[in-house]
């Protein structure tokens, strides 16, 4: 487990930020989507919401069977980060389902479940000299 240094963590929690998931199928075929619930709720766990990520949530239980890593790449203007994360659990209750729940009902959605990652590796992908340097 790494630590996600506090740049990355304020830009997976701003909201203005873009957060994209790659994940991948059985077959082996990348899967991206952006997930707008993607969050780091402390520098060693990120969650994201399942709310409409039917195949991305069908990937990462294939890919916890198979203790394979996933990716999360957030990015605002220059800044961008790429997140290598194991996929820990999937909860449909608790308090962390809860108040994911309370935040997402604000603009009239519902999360059915909670993936809980654990980060693995933080690379500095900004348009700058840094992009491509590990940086946890």
């Amino acid at each position: 487990m790494v630590s996600i240094p506090q740049d990355a963590m304020n830009l997976l929690n701003d909201p203005k930020s873009i957060r994209v998931l790659g994940t991948k199928t059985e077959e082996g075929n990348i899967h991206i989507i952006q997930a707008g619930s993607i969050k780091a709720i402390n520098p060693q766990t990120i969650i994201i919401g399942a709310i409409l990520m039917k195949n991305a949530s069908k990937n990462l239980e294939t890919m916890k069977k198979k203790n394979e890593l996933a990716s999360i790449l957030v990015s605002k203007e220059t800044a961008s980060y790429e997140v290598k994360v194991s996929i820990k659990d999937y909860q449909t209750s608790g308090p962390i389902f809860d108040k994911l729940n309370e935040e997402i009902k604000k603009i009239g959605l519902a999360a059915r479940g909670v993936w809980i990652l654990e980060p693995k590796e933080v690379w500095n992908q900004s348009a700058s000299y840094e992009a491509g340097k590990r940086i946890a």
